[in-house]
């Protein structure tokens, strides 16, 4: 009975959060979603070659899946964002950039990232949530997330 009590507890192990590594060319997999500041309604992913060269997409093999498929870009790739919602995909905030409203201690204020380049994003990153009027403890390091 411990043994198996002891084999599902390492199996459970194996799916824990792994550490940061950002990689993947800066791609970031989150599915892509609709937002409220969304300029258009993300349509289905191409599943052709030249249906994604339609969305300035990259066709091929992404993550850990063998098929080929495609990546559509995003228009707002790169701008600053503050949370998910400034963002067509994901507000990916890799860096240590911040915005600092109340000096503390703790210090709290907002997190600042980046708008994916991607509808999809691959790698261990961090991902905003939808912004929060509310500031944030700085002290306290985000969780990380990868997407296979």
């Amino acid at each position: 009975m411990a043994l198996t009590i002891a084999l599902v507890a390492l199996a459970g192990a194996g799916c824990a959060r792994k550490p940061a590594h950002n990689t993947e060319a800066g791609q970031v997999a989150a599915t892509p979603t609709t937002t409220a500041t969304a300029t258009a309604t993300p349509t289905a992913t191409p599943t052709t070659e030249e249906g994604c060269r339609a969305c300035n997409g990259v066709f091929g093999q992404h993550g850990i899946d063998p098929n080929p498929k495609c990546l559509c870009r995003t228009k707002d790739g790169g701008k600053t964002c503050r949370g998910k919602d400034d963002c067509e995909a994901e507000c990916v905030a890799d860096g240590d950039e911040r915005e600092v409203t109340q000096p503390g201690p703790p210090q709290l204020g907002f997190r600042i990232g980046r708008c994916a380049e991607f509808r999809a994003t691959f790698g261990c990153h961090v991902f905003l949530p939808p912004k929060s009027g509310q500031p944030v403890r700085l002290d306290v390091e985000p969780q990380q997330m990868c997407v296979d």
